[in-house]
């Protein structure tokens, strides 16, 4: 008499693919990407990393200069996720040093008004640099 024994396969995970969009705005700093809080890799501009989670479902952020994080997003495994630029973030950045050395230029008082509308740019943006989307393959 033969005995035969099957083993089940585990359910492999699938990758998750990680894109990062070009941009001008950024392009020199790298993203540090973080998979449930532990830093994964950095992203150069235009860069794609895929990954194998070990769960069916992780957290993933990103941050740059360690300051400036994006919200956390629950991805599941085959997911495709775009990175880009807060749009609001970047106009802020734009526009902040010229406004700031034109009021400092004209009078004190439009220095103090552009600095508060600015702060409150900054609040609105509540600084997140960069925005995570699921692609909708």
């Amino acid at each position: 008499m033969k005995v035969i024994f099957y083993r089940k396969k585990a359910a492999p995970y699938m990758t998750i693919k990680i894109t990062r969009k070009k941009n001008f705005y950024g392009g020199l700093d790298r993203i540090k990407l973080y998979v449930n809080d532990q830093m994964l890799t950095k992203l150069r501009n235009g860069e794609t990393y895929e990954f194998e989670p070990n769960s069916n479902l992780v957290h993933i952020r990103t941050s740059v200069q360690g300051i400036w994080n994006s919200d956390k997003m629950k991805v599941k495994d085959g997911s495709s996720i775009t990175i880009k630029v807060n749009p609001l973030i970047k106009n802020l950045h734009l526009i902040s040093l010229p406004a700031l050395t034109c009021g400092i230029c004209i009078s004190y008082h439009f220095f103090l008004i552009t600095f508060i509308l600015l702060f409150a740019m900054s609040l609105l943006a509540d600084g997140k640099s960069h925005i995570l989307s699921v692609d909708n393959d």
